[in-house]
């Protein structure tokens, strides 16, 4: 799914530029905003204008029923998990809101984050454990709308979980340039992941390695041939 960059302008006191450890966590939260017309462009619009200023808020991407939309780069904080300048969830999260508007999907926005979700726990390598709700940073009732559903939050992991199963590897993001051939080679078992079950597609073959893959390869060739 496209992901549309609308950030926050830098040097504006929601966006304060600090470096995000890790990241480590991805906070989950509901927007509470269940006006008509509250979509992720609507989002991106509030937090560029003065009342997010002076509030000193911010998140890390909007999702609704049609689309996601970024607000700040993924090693900046945010301010969204009311724990503080130096809180954990603050320093070392992604903050990602889900929409509430009358006139929208939500479960097509659900749908959305957890696919949203599962990639970033893909990109930098996460359990789904690290997956948490921004109740666990501040205690406040957030994200409202899975909590109150029940099992909602249970279900919420859940397909987070199935669209993970349909990564090729923790660190092989479905959008990077090379998963289609990453792919291909893994399940024509030409290549595989290491043990602890990455692919590390960004390390250098030895040439021992490059010798072991370009046999199985040929074997590959001759059972087409064969076949």
């Amino acid at each position: 799914m496209k992901i549309v960059e609308d950030f926050i302008p830098a040097g504006r006191s929601n966006r304060p530029g600090l470096k995000l450890f890790g990241p480590e966590w991805i906070t989950i939260h509901d927007t509470a905003n269940t006006g008509t017309g509250a979509d992720a462009a609507a989002h991106a619009r509030y937090l560029k204008g003065d009342d997010a200023a002076k509030k000193l808020v911010s998140w890390h991407f909007t999702v609704d029923d049609r689309q996601i939309v970024q607000h700040l780069p993924l090693y900046e904080v945010g301010w969204h998990a009311g724990d503080g300048v130096n809180g954990t969830g603050n320093r070392s999260s992604i903050g990602i809101e889900i929409c509430e508007n009358p006139d929208g999907n939500r479960e097509k926005a659900e749908g959305n984050a957890a696919w949203l979700v599962a990639d970033l726990l893909s990109k930098f390598g996460l359990a789904l454990e690290r997956v948490v709700q921004h109740n666990k940073w501040s205690g406040k009732n957030c994200p409202r709308v899975l909590r109150a559903r029940p099992n909602g939050w249970q279900q919420f992991l859940a397909a987070v979980e199935s669209n993970l199963k349909d990564t090729i590897f923790p660190d092989v993001p479905a959008d990077h340039w090379a998963a289609e051939g990453i792919k291909f080679v893994k399940e024509q078992g030409l290549m595989s992941g290491k043990s602890d079950g990455k692919f590390y597609p960004d390390e250098a073959l030895t040439r021992a390695q490059a010798a072991s893959v370009l046999k199985r390869f040929y074997d590959f060739l001759l059972k087409k041939t064969d076949g």
